[in-house]
C-alpha cells in the first residue's frame, strides 16, 4: 500500500512539474518576443505601434477576464468545486484593474506615435515601456492574487504546484530561467549591445576579497534580522505563522535527505532563485526605477508568505540587496542572495531552525 501511495504521489509530482515547466517555457518564448519586439521597436515606428496594439489588446483582454470574474463571483454560479467563491472575490479585482492600469500605460505611447514624435517621455521608450507594462498588469494581477487569495489557494495547494511535495529544483530553475531571459533581452542583449556590454549593463563583473566579506557581513546580518522577523511574526500573526510555515516545510524541507542530496538540493534553490531574481531585479530593473520600487515589486513576488510581516522582512532585505548592486555589483548581490538561500536550508536541515 504504501508503495502503491509513493508511486501516486510520484506521477501527480511528475504531471504538476511538467506542467509548471511547460507553462514557464511557455511564458518565457512569448515575453522574450514582446522584448525582442521592444528592442526593434526603438529604431522602427511600425513595430513600435504592433508592440502598442499588442499590449492593448492584452489589457483588453485582462480586463474583461477580470469583469467576467467578477460577474460570475456576484451571480454565484461557479461550482465551489471548480473555483472557489472567495477566490474569485480576490481574483477579479486585481485582474481587472491590472487591465485598466495596463490600458492607462499605453496612452502617452499612443499619444507619442498620433503626435509624430521620434521620443517621447521616460515612460515611452518602448523596453522601458513593456517592462513597466509587465510589471504593473503581470506581477500586479498575479502577486496580488497569490498575496490575498493565499488562504484559498493553500487549500487547493496551490505554492506545492497541487502536488503537496517537495519543490524539485527543476521547477525553481524553470521559474527564474523567464526572468534571466526577460533581464538579458530587456536591456539589447544580441540588438543594441554584445555579450560583454548586456553584462555589464546588468552588473556582472569582478568582485574583490574585501567585497566578498561584506557580502559574508550581508548574509549575516540577514539571519540575524530573519531570526528576528520570525520571532515577531509568531507573536503577532501566530495562525498565518503557522500556515506559512507548513506551506515552506512542504516546498523546502531538506529533512530526509542524505547530507549531500539536501547540500545539492540547498545549492540548486539558492543559486536558481538568487540567479533568476536578482538578474531581473538588481540587474535589468534597479537602474531604470531604483531600489525602492524594484524591492516593492520584489517583496510582492513572495506570494508564499501571504499577507504577512514577513513581506516587510522581504522588502529590507531587498533594500540591502539593492545597495550591494549599486556599490558593487550585481554579482556581490547574487552571491548573496544565492548564499542566503543556500545557508537557510542548510541550517534546516543541521539545526532544525
Amino acid at each position: 500500500m504504501d508503495h502503491a501511495r509513493s508511486g501516486i504521489l510520484h506521477v501527480l509530482t511528475s504531471v504538476g512539474v511538467m506542467q509548471y515547466l511547460l507553462s514557464s517555457l511557455a511564458t518565457m518564448v512569448f515575453i522574450g518576443i514582446l522584448a525582442l519586439l521592444a528592442q526593434w521597436s526603438r529604431k522602427s515606428r511600425r513595430a513600435e505601434i504592433s508592440l502598442l496594439i499588442v499590449l492593448v489588446f492584452l489589457s483588453l483582454l485582462l480586463f474583461a477576464t477580470g469583469a467576467l470574474l467578477g460577474v460570475v463571483w456576484v451571480s454565484g454560479q461557479m461550482p465551489p468545486d471548480v473555483y472557489p467563491q472567495q477566490l474569485l472575490a480576490v481574483t477579479a479585482v486585481p485582474v481587472a484593474m491590472s487591465g485598466l492600469i495596463g490600458l492607462a500605460l499605453c496612452v502617452p505611447t499612443l499619444l507619442k506615435i498620433v503626435r509624430g514624435r521620434p521620443n517621447g517621455e521616460f515612460w515611452t521608450d518602448p523596453p522601458i515601456f513593456l517592462a513597466l507594462w509587465l510589471f504593473a498588469t503581470v506581477l500586479l494581477a498575479n502577486n496580488l492574487v497569490g498575496i490575498l487569495g493565499f488562504e484559498q489557494l493553500n487549500q487547493v495547494d496551490a505554492f506545492s504546484l497541487g502536488t503537496g511535495a517537495r519543490i524539485p529544483p527543476v521547477a525553481i530553475l524553470a521559474s527564474q530561467l523567464p526572468f534571466v531571459v526577460i533581464a538579458f533581452l530587456g536591456v539589447g542583449a544580441g540588438i543594441r549591445r554584445g555579450p560583454r556590454e548586456t553584462l555589464a549593463r546588468l552588473g556582472y563583473g569582478p568582485i574583490s576579497p574585501m567585497h566578498i566579506g561584506i557580502v559574508v557581513l550581508f548574509i549575516a546580518g540577514a539571519f540575524a534580522l530573519s531570526l528576528a522577523a520570525d520571532a515577531l511574526f509568531s507573536q503577532l500573526q501566530p495562525d498565518l505563522y503557522r500556515r506559512v510555515g507548513e506551506i515552506s516545510e512542504t516546498l523546502f524541507d531538506p529533512k530526509g535527505l542524505s547530507l549531500i542530496s539536501a547540500v545539492i538540493f540547498a545549492l540548486l534553490i539558492g543559486v536558481g532563485a538568487g540567479l533568476g531574481e536578482e538578474t531581473l531585479f538588481r540587474g535589468a530593473v534597479q537602474p531604470v526605477l531604483g531600489i525602492p520600487v524594484t524591492s516593492v515589486l520584489f517583496a510582492s513576488m513572495h506570494v508564499q508568505y501571504g499577507p504577512s510581516l514577513l513581506l516587510g522582512y522581504i522588502f529590507v532585505l531587498s533594500i540591502g540587496l539593492g545597495l550591494l548592486r549599486r556599490y558593487v555589483n550585481t554579482t556581490a548581490s547574487f552571491l548573496a542572495h544565492a548564499g542566503y538561500n543556500t545557508l537557510g536550508i542548510l541550517a534546516v536541515y543541521l539545526f532544525g531552525l
